[in-house]
């Protein structure tokens, strides 16, 4: 957009309204004058002596924020720090504390310098005035406008009941703009959740004596610019010596004054990092805690010390804890309260021809119970389903259930009909292939009986067998698991696997074969139901008769499987269901006596193996920076296709990452498969924990990265005896060495070490591995050379997926990638590309073209810089990538040092986008220059521009190049070649693990 389009900024007028209410005292009569004459006292007098010249700047705290300034009026003509910034400032620095150009342009990074111009805004702060103040964005931490609106919703309004409150207005003004119109609402409004008003005008009597003086306009302005800051804390729960105790490093960044305090450096940085704030306050600890983690996720906080201070505020005070009964006394109210509605509108289990899913439930009296199942069982399946109510002499409304429910069967007993009666009544009725055991009271989650149904329809690989029964993850009434699948130990004993842990738990959150379940929510296959002929009626208990089930299915090679998402609530718990009676476990251990030889004893040091059940899958523990979802960019894409290929294969794999992680567990679960354990909240210090409680469970341990053997060889060492130390496989993703030189040498520096001896460094812990994974030929080779001959190649699984948009179809550059840190690869190659190639792109061009950016950027990078250049478009994250892909014309990947191969290379090709990317990368390759990527020199930003440019601008070439990397990655990188080289390592990795 051409410059003549923007428009006059909003915070440039001299405001002589504000200005005559704001210096009545300064200006004494002159206050009477009219607005020519007070713009002539603030041009003439006012602006050198630091007033302001309206309400969105702040000379007195611009003067202070930029100690240069007051020099530059010295010396270089300036009137004031106003005229300073309307001429320079605007473009990098903030006006006033509650407004910061860089923040605003980080947080959103979408207000690139495009946008900006395409709004006709000069910068960040002028597109807030005119649109980001009501759509709610903040410009600073410290000024939070849904919080501001929120609290000025609740306060008393001073107008007559019919007139609508006066915050009302605030969506159609902004908040920001309210609150500089009456500065002192910061005094008795919440801002945010970093600065608390009360407490410090209350700590600090002085900053209340300067309000009355008319030196501040609220106890806020004052915490912002005053110039001690270090001696004046924002609220009570963060101690400046402590952080600073604390972290050294930060003090001696104040004192060279890049922080305005600790504190700016806390709230900008620190509690991102969850570092500690307090000596009583755990980040850490706390973010792992209930829901934190969740509502951040959700964007209800912006980090764990907000969500503190707004829980501490706003939370009640903690009551103790429910004794069971009462959470079984309130589940028993709220199904009575069924009975009134469903006898109006009775639930319809009619059907015609055959159903999907057969329910037997057997009932004896407790109605409300049943009703609470059923309705819920209907709300969360509405497939045509066959209900069978085996009722055993109930003498509540139980004998009239007909009237609350139309299509089911109702099988009348005597009331000493058991469990096995029940069953054996009901199974000559049922005509579905699957059948649900469906206990009164029980009820089924959204999605739960499709989850267990899917794994009947499913055809077993891999050497699986069959599913024969499906259990599912039980919740009690207080909100805690009952069982995540049970444990049943050789002696004959039951254990609910998991009982009263959180349900989100990671161990309760993958499907697996288990030995058996107890709880009355049981899918079992119909025919197999029949050949076991239902439940046996020797055993006393429902939970034994359960178990029976499950063994004699299978002697018959069909396994119980545990599926978390077959999620279940119980109304009432008996404390002994899951305890079998004595006799029972002498009549299982007695009628399953061979099975019972290969059960573990009741060890809790078993309990790891034991809730595998007899499942002969290998077992891989594959570990990791972080847990591996394909957002995350960097090499982590590359594990989560190892770890679904592991699945594929039949394995069963535990991600375990170095880190803890803060993806949502949403994006956790639907980037891995069902089977895979992911222990998101592992980080490296419960490794030790971790090996100790499963000693002897793994026939592989897989790990990602060589700092990360590093980091594990002490633990994994200590370990020794219960690990498979010939199972234990080194991927490299991407050697460091080579990386480290490259940009070394693009800085001129002088290594201290060659590249070879930097390698074998990087490998010092590679003897204790049985394979060495590289990714590429140029790592493997430099591997063998540091001396290792047990090295294999896997790269990267990239299925082709050409989009068909055609050349002229499509524009654009387009870069994806993940930034985890400023400096890293990525980074470097887009500052590099953007400052020093693209200008000379569109200038060869000739044409408007733009470069679209997005990836993962991880906490604290920031690329609102790059944003300030003509065509460039920040999307950050992106939920699919391959619109981008379908789109763009040209996909540039400039990367100056790396190791490894570019995952994002070949998946741009896979979407049939051609590549222009560096030497480095074309090499790693191992693809031909103009025929299946096109490369340029990164040490000559005018030749890597012509190679762009030229790409760009020829069809002909374009789909030459489009057609050869397709045809590259059929040849190499299909899901069935890669599952065929990683099955290599492995077999020949667990042929070497076993004993």
């Amino acid at each position: 957009m051409p410059p003549e389009s923007l428009k006059t900024p909003v915070w440039s007028s001299f405001d002589a309204d504000w200005y005559r209410a704001r210096y009545a005292f300064e200006l004494g009569e002159l206050a009477a004058a009219d607005n020519a004459a007070l713009e002539a006292h603030y041009r003439n007098e006012g602006a050198a002596r630091g007033l302001s010249p309206n309400k969105y700047f702040d000379e007195q705290w611009y003067r202070g924020a930029y100690p240069d300034i007051e020099e530059a009026i010295r010396q270089n003509g300036f009137v004031s720090g106003f005229d300073h910034y309307s001429q320079y400032g605007h473009e990098d620095r903030s006006p006033n504390g509650l407004f910061s150009e860089p923040w605003y342009l980080s947080r959103y990074p979408d207000l690139t310098r495009a946008t900006l111009d395409r709004s006709g805004a000069l910068n960040g702060y002028d597109h807030y005035l005119r649109t980001g103040d009501r759509e709610f964005r903040s410009g600073s931490p410290f000024f939070d406008p849904q919080l501001f609106y929120n609290d000025s919703l609740l306060a008393p309004s001073p107008l007559p009941d019919n007139e609508p409150h006066p915050a009302s207005s605030i969506p159609e003004t902004g908040a920001f703009a309210t609150l500089l119109a009456a500065p002192h609402e910061a005094d008795v409004r919440r801002t945010s959740w970093y600065f608390d008003a009360p407490w410090y005008l209350e700590t600090y009597p002085s900053v209340r004596k300067a309000l009355r003086d008319g030196l501040f306009q609220s106890a806020l302005q004052h915490f912002l610019t005053n110039r001690t800051p270090g001696q004046f804390s924002a609220l009570q729960w963060f101690s400046e010596s402590f952080y600073l105790d604390l972290y050294p490093d930060i003090g001696e960044a104040v004192a060279a004054r890049n922080f305005r305090s600790g504190y700016e450096h806390f709230v900008r940085f620190g509690c991102l990092e969850r570092r500690r704030p307090h000596p009583d306050i755990d980040l850490e600890a706390y973010f792992h805690s209930g829901s934190v983690r969740e509502d951040i996720e959700r964007g209800l906080f912006r980090d764990a010390f907000a969500h503190w201070i707004a829980r501490r505020e706003t939370q009640a005070q903690s009551l103790p804890p429910l004794d069971q009964s009462e959470y079984q006394r309130l589940a028993a109210r709220r199904a009575e309260a069924l009975i009134a509605l469903l006898a109006r509108r009775p639930l319809d289990f009619s059907f015609s021809g055959t159903p999907q899913l057969s329910v037997v439930m057997h009932v004896r009296n407790r109605f409300p119970q049943t009703l609470a199942a059923l309705s819920a069982l209907r709300c969360t399946f509405h497939a045509s389903t066959e209900l069978v109510i085996v009722d055993a002499g109930s003498r509540d409304d139980t004998a009239r259930i007909e009237r609350f429910i139309i299509g089911a069967r109702v099988i009348r007993l005597e009331s000493d009909a058991t469990h096995a009666d029940a069953m054996a009544s009901a199974l000559p009725h049922l005509t579905a292939q699957v059948a649900l055991w469906l206990g009164q009271g029980v009820q089924m989650g959204h999605g739960a009986v499709q989850a267990a149904l899917s794994h009947f329809d499913a055809v077993g690989g891999s050497g699986r067998k069959r599913v024969g029964l499906v259990t599912g993850r039980t919740v009690r009434p207080d909100g805690r698991l009952l069982e995540a699948g049970a444990i049943l130990w050789r002696d004959g004993s039951l254990e609910r696997y998991l009982e009263g842990a959180a349900p989100e738990t990671p161990e309760a959150c993958f499907s697996r074969e288990v030995s058996c379940g107890s709880t009355p929510c049981l899918m079992v296959d119909r025919a197999l139901l029949g050949v076991l002929n239902g439940f046996d009626r020797t055993y006393d208990s429902p939970a034994a008769a359960i178990v029976d089930l499950g063994l004699r299915a299978a002697a018959l090679d069909a396994v119980t499987l545990y599926e978390p998402e077959m999620l279940a609530s119980v109304d009432i718990v008996a404390s002994e269901a899951a305890t079998l009676e004595a006799s029972d476990r002498a009549t299982l251990r007695s009628r399953h006596a061979e099975c019972f030889l290969t059960l573990p004893p009741p060890a809790p040091s078993l309990r790891a193996r034991a809730r595998l059940g007899a499942s002969p899958r290998k077992r891989i523990l594959f570990v990791e920076d972080k847990v591996p979802c394909r957002g995350l960019g960097s090499g982590f894409v590359r594990s989560n296709d190892i770890v679904r290929a592991m699945s594929r294969l039949g394995h069963q794999v535990t991600v375990a990452p170095i880190y803890s992680v803060t993806e949502p567990l949403s994006k956790i679960r639907a980037d891995f498969p069902p089977d895979v354990e992911v222990l998101h909240d592992l980080e490296l210090k419960d490794f030790d924990r971790l090996l100790t409680e499963r000693s002897g469970v793994y026939d592989c341990v897989w790990i990602g990265r060589t700092h990360n053997l590093e980091r594990l060889a002490p633990t994994l060492l200590a370990h020794a005896a219960g690990l498979p130390m010939n199972g234990i496989v080194l991927d490299t993703e991407a050697l460091d060495a080579p990386r480290t030189a490259l940009r070394a040498q693009l800085a001129g520096e002088t290594q201290s070490s060659s590249v070879a001896d930097a390698v074998s460094a990087e490998l010092a812990y590679a003897w204790l591995c049985q394979a060495v994974v590289a990714t590429s030929a140029l790592d493997a080779d430099a591997i063998r050379q540091a001396g290792y001959a047990n090295v294999m190649e896997l790269g990267h699984m990239q299925p082709v997926r050409p989009t068909p948009a055609k050349w002229a179809e499509r524009r654009d550059l387009l870069f994806v990638g993940a930034i985890h840190e400023a400096g890293s690869p990525n980074h470097d190659s887009l500052v590099w590309f953007i400052q020093h190639v693209l200008p000379l792109v569109r200038e060869a061009s000739g044409a408007d073209i733009h470069l679209t950016v997005a990836g993962y950027l991880g906490t604290g990078v920031d690329l609102s810089s790059l944003g300030a250049f003509p065509g460039v478009e920040l999307l950050g994250a992106v939920d699919d990538v391959a619109l981008l892909y379908a789109s763009h014309r040209v996909f540039v990947a400039p990367t100056r040092f790396a190791g490894g191969v570019p995952y994002k290379v070949h998946e741009a090709a896979s979407y049939g986008l051609p590549v222009v990317a560096s030497d480095l990368l074309g090499r790693q390759l191992g693809w031909r220059d103009g025929l299946e990527i096109v490369s340029g020199p990164v040490d000559d930003p005018s030749r890597f521009a012509l190679r762009v440019a030229s790409l760009y601008a020829d069809e002909e070439f374009w789909g030459a190049v489009r057609v050869g990397a397709l045809r590259a990655l059929e040849d190499e990188n299909s899901e069935k070649s890669y599952t065929v080289r990683l099955n290599v390592i492995l077999q020949r990795v667990l042929a070497a693990s076993r004993p």
